[in-house]
């Protein structure tokens, strides 16, 4: 079977006769916020919704998360839920939706999609019951609050990176602000 053509108004155009100006490299700046260290608990091992050969769907559990840094302090609310899709390759995309108290009562909505790594063994691994000794993970996380002390959360764009250690259970990750 033959692909279609493509229309004419989708074919890329010429790029040398495009009148764009030189640019600059933007410049890229953060602000550390916080870091929000998480425990597994060893009674709520992940939880494999369902795997093909295409993937793996689990959810893992964290419990007991403590937010300390610069600009928010707190804990998590409830235990949070981290949705994971884990591919062959030991990729995996991490979807957490959880809620931060702060110590002075505000509640601000914490949510992220992110990339980790399982390792080139951890697909395999959590099909036969075992997870990896460390997953790092890396993310986009987005706040959003209606408290007014910390409505300057709602704008920002951020960054984290963290790992899981699985062996001694707990994890750790930093959050900052891209500016």
């Amino acid at each position: 079977m033959s692909l279609p053509e493509v229309p004419k108004h989708y074919v890329p155009r010429d790029v040398e006769s495009l009148n764009i100006p030189p640019v600059k490299l933007q410049s890229l700046t953060t602000e550390y916020l916080f870091t929000y260290t998480m425990e597994l608990p060893e009674d709520d091992p992940p939880c494999i919704i369902g795997s093909s050969k295409e993937m793996v769907n689990m959810i893992i559990t964290e419990r007991g998360t403590r937010v300390s840094g610069p600009r928010i302090n707190g804990a998590f609310l409830r235990d949070g839920n981290d949705y994971v899709k884990l591919y062959p390759n030991g990729t995996s995309i991490h979807e957490v939706r959880c809620v931060i108290l702060t110590h002075d009562g505000a509640r601000i909505k914490f949510t992220y999609e992110g990339r980790g790594d399982f390792g080139p063994t951890g697909y395999n691994d959590v099909l036969e019951g075992k997870m990896p000794d460390k997953i790092r993970i890396r993310c986009g996380p987005h706040m959003y609050t209606d408290h007014p002390d910390y409505q300057w959360v709602n704008g920002l764009q951020c960054v984290e990176v963290g790992e899981v250690n699985v062996q001694q259970r707990y994890g750790s990750f930093d959050c900052y602000a891209l500016k």
